[in-house]
């Protein structure tokens, strides 16, 4: 809602349905009680939780629309994705091992909306002074950038952040072209090399960049390796969304 204002932009909140609570054992004849049951429930719950919307958007004077989910066979994400695609910007929170729903909609919302994402965790403000971009010069980095210029141009600190290993780093060599780039925009940013030391978390080394010199808000291209090679191995990608201190903006 804060950056609504901030921006002047229209806000839409999507309430996503609680998990199915699924009776045991689930007979023929008692299934129509529990789709009935559980239409219910999503419906109150939903409602809450727009109410609670509601009375801080009247709070904070924000135009909001709201959506949520109607029926427990409706597809969990199709109507979060089709809303997500026309809109500029996707706004998650950071998934947490209590919300089964948060890991697959950050998913989603990366890969299949065409749209950034930002991801932030609790007790966090995404118009920050500070901000740092993760730059490996891959395609989805560059992209980043572009899509994050308007948080870019409100900062009053940006860095660009090239993690070095041993083989080098393709970041730091067009790092200083990224800088005369964000220059046409008005964006005066720092290069700064960040060591890599030997470990298994390729995370870690941008996460101690950002604790080290407070930064608020991390801009980084979003699985720059393939998704499998990710999933089973890990990434920068998947740490940073388990363990990250500060809002993230991602784009793929």
């Amino acid at each position: 809602m804060d950056m609504a204002l901030a921006y002047r932009s229209t806000l839409t909140v999507y309430v996503f349905a609680p998990d199915l609570l699924q009776p045991f054992p689930l007979t023929l004849g008692s299934s129509s009680i529990w789709i009935a049951q559980e239409k219910d429930r999503i419906e109150q719950a939903s409602e809450k939780a727009m109410r609670s919307v509601r009375q801080l958007a009247a709070e904070k004077d924000v135009a909001v629309a709201l959506e949520h989910a109607r029926s427990p066979f409706e597809g969990r994400y199709q109507r979060f994705i089709a809303l997500a695609r026309v809109h500029d910007l996707t706004i998650l929170p950071a998934a947490e091992p209590s919300r089964s729903w948060d890991r697959p909609a950050i998913e989603h919302a990366i890969f299949d909306t065409g749209r950034p994402v930002l991801v932030t965790p609790k007790e966090s403000r995404p118009i920050a002074a500070k901000v740092a971009i993760a730059w490996d010069g891959s395609a989805r980095a560059a992209r980043a950038v572009r899509d994050s210029l308007d948080l870019l141009m409100m900062a009053d600190q940006v860095s660009i952040a090239t993690v070095l290993d041993t083989k080098g780093s393709e970041g730091l060599q067009s790092a200083d072209e990224l800088g005369n780039y964000l220059r046409l925009y008005g964006i005066e940013a720092k290069i700064a090399v960040v060591a890599n030391p030997q470990g298994d978390d390729e995370g870690e080394p941008i996460r101690s960049f950002l604790a080290s010199e407070q930064m608020e808000l991390l801009v980084m291209g979003a699985f720059v390796h393939s998704r499998l090679r990710q999933t089973i191995w890990g990434g920068m990608t998947r740490s940073i969304l388990e363990n990250c201190p500060v809002p993230v903006m991602m784009s793929y």
